[in-house]
């Protein structure tokens, strides 16, 4: 008898909402790592840029306050990581930089999935270690048209 390695679409639900679950698990011990790494490091802030448009998006810059202190974004930490179809996180030694990258990844693909198509998006996420907050300040594009239809007799007047 052959193998049937279809899967049902509740149980590719369940798997989904799993695997979503580990990621925002694996993000929130990410910001965690991030900031004690920050802090320890004497870094106050982190402005990371993003822009997309096309069915393409990127990461294009991370900004460090005090500017002094951008070494700390090659430092190495251990992050947790989630694959599809796994819901289970593994640990990960790779730069801060990345740490940062996945973290703004994920909140953009949590509050603003597909932000990155047709006219797309651009913005800032900022880490303030301080006050140990991540905000998200995020512009869409998107294209406008407003139609109208001007029509004239030979008798009428347009009034111009």
């Amino acid at each position: 008898m052959p193998e049937n390695n279809e899967i049902s679409p509740i149980d590719y639900a369940l798997r989904w909402q799993r695997h979503e679950a580990a990621q925002r698990q694996a993000s929130a011990q990410n910001r965690r790592i991030i900031f004690k790494t920050l802090s320890l490091r004497g870094v106050t802030d982190v402005r990371v840029s993003f822009n997309g448009e096309g069915d393409s998006g990127q990461i294009e810059d991370i900004a460090v306050t005090p500017e002094d202190r951008t070494d700390v974004l090659d430092a190495e930490i251990t992050m947790m990581t989630t694959s599809w179809p796994d819901s289970e996180g593994a640990s990960e030694r790779r730069p801060l930089r990345d740490a940062l990258e996945d973290v703004c990844y994920d909140a953009l693909s949590q509050t603003h999935g597909g932000w990155e198509n047709n006219d797309g998006a651009y913005g800032d996420i900022v880490f303030d270690v301080n006050q140990r907050t991540v905000t998200l300040e995020f512009n869409e594009r998107y294209m406008s048209t407003e139609y109208y239809e001007h029509r004239w007799t030979e008798e009428a007047d347009h009034g111009a």
